[in-house]
């Protein structure tokens, strides 16, 4: 899929290092509430991602900036059960150097109209650690309603719902 700026697609074997990159930085997990993952940890987290691609047919995409093909970070949908619903989780986590540019929001722009013409049975939702502003403002400019406060493997989250179609 494309957008203005970006280019989705499904994450490829030439991605892995980026994607490990991305997920063990400390910074960024700063804001998550959880720790850290470790080399291993995120090559399993990549496997998850691809058995969602294999079984399910959507995942999380690698985000590459559409003018250099460079790996911006990653995110999408991912079918997930939330509340004992299930829905779509709408998840991004970028390369540091790319923060800043609204990445995230116009990827969650393209995936949430996805969700709706392709799996419009399923609620678009984003689960966040209640202190990461930087999430809280993208699930906010796109259009998502604060649902609910919890704790989530001891950390303060809120849940963002969003069930009608973007215009």
């Amino acid at each position: 899929m494309r957008t203005r700026r970006l280019l989705l697609r499904r994450p490829l074997p030439a991605d892995t290092e980026a994607f490990v990159e991305v997920h063990t930085s400390a910074e960024t997990h700063a804001l998550s509430g959880f720790g850290r993952r470790d080399r291993d940890e995120s090559l399993r987290l990549l496997e998850r991602f691809q058995l969602d691609w294999d079984t399910r047919g959507v995942g999380y995409w690698t985000v590459l900036a559409a003018s250099t093909g460079a790996v911006l970070g990653f995110g999408g949908l991912r079918h997930s059960v939330d509340e004992g619903e299930n829905v779509l989780n709408l998840y991004f986590r970028f390369l540091p150097a790319a923060w800043g540019h609204g990445y995230a929001s116009e990827m969650g722009h393209a995936a949430v109209r996805w969700a709706h013409r392709n799996r419009p049975e399923h609620p678009v939702v984003i689960a966040t650690a209640a202190h990461n502003a930087p999430a809280v403002r993208v699930a906010e400019k796109l259009g998502f309603e604060r649902v609910l406060e919890r704790v989530h493997e001891g950390v303060p989250e809120v849940l963002y719902r969003l069930t009608a179609p973007l215009a």
